[in-house]
């Protein structure tokens, strides 16, 4: 059905209007990080700053320790990555090629977990690391992300899985290979593009968490970005400009890599379903 050139201007308008009301917000943030202290308070708003500033960025680093939880985040996320991808890949690859009574039951068991409100998983599993001794150190947080993170992981993996021709394996079991000499050197290269969408959300949900960074760590050295944040917002004073410019620090990653990727991220999220 052709659309008529008032209803493709009116849905054009709305879509626009839109945007500006989705992106303002990230507009305000990006402006922000390079005013005064002064300009960011000043009724009404300044629009735009007559004399941009570094200050603020310079001050997440001088001031807010943003280099070394930079460095957390960074081993948090890699680590969260590393471990769902390793752990949740053997598992997608057994619930598809090794179903046993009562697989789809577990399956099903560990969707119902994503649909667990994360807040509800933080007192036992701080009571779990409390016990271990690992509070205030970084492989508890890469712990409670994981292990929200695996159940997704799973789903992610196991329609690709399920969609490679067994026949290839089949022929490499024949030829001496060990199951998990055909998981490594055949199954792995097929999938290839699957684990590389499921690192991209692995890399984005380490990257952005908050919850368990913040229940399970209360020293810098412990600490991820998002945490670091919290950190400007005292009861004495909120640092306007450094939070705005930690705002565009700690976003602009996961914008980039939804960019340059939003291909294989839309692939990943319809495939197999």
């Amino acid at each position: 059905m052709r659309l008529s050139f008032r209803t493709k201007l009116i849905i054009y308008i709305l879509l626009i209007a839109t945007a500006v009301f989705a992106f303002f917000p990230v507009y305000w943030m990006l402006t922000s990080s390079f005013k005064s202290e002064r300009e960011i308070i000043t009724a009404p708003p300044v629009w735009f700053t007559q004399n941009p500033t570094l200050k603020n960025y310079l001050d997440l680093f001088t001031q807010f320790n943003f280099g070394i939880l930079t460095r957390n985040s960074l081993l948090i996320t890699l680590g969260v990555v590393l471990i769902s991808l390793v752990v949740g890949g053997l598992a997608a690859y057994g619930f598809s090629r090794y179903p046993f009574r009562g697989s789809k039951w577990f399956l099903a068991a560990l969707l119902i977990t994503r649909m667990i409100t994360p807040s509800s998983l933080v007192v036992p599993l701080f009571t779990l690391m409390d016990k271990l001794g690992r509070l205030n150190h970084l492989d508890s947080i890469i712990a409670g992300i994981t292990v929200l993170n695996l159940p997704f992981v799973i789903w992610m993996l196991k329609p690709f899985f399920d969609s490679l021709p067994k026949e290839i394996e089949e022929a490499a079991e024949m030829d001496g290979l060990t199951p998990f000499g055909v998981f490594w050197k055949i199954t792995i290269p097929l999938a290839a593009p699957a684990i590389f969408t499921v690192s991209l959300f692995s890399f984005i949900t380490g990257w952005v968490d908050l919850l368990f960074g913040m229940s399970f760590s209360t020293v810098t050295e412990a600490m991820p970005l998002t945490v670091g944040l919290l950190q400007m917002q005292t009861g004495y004073k909120i640092y306007w400009g450094a939070l705005m410019a930690g705002g565009i620090y700690l976003t602009l990653p996961t914008f980039v890599i939804a960019l340059l990727f939003q291909k294989y991220l839309l692939k990943g999220m319809r495939t197999g379903y």
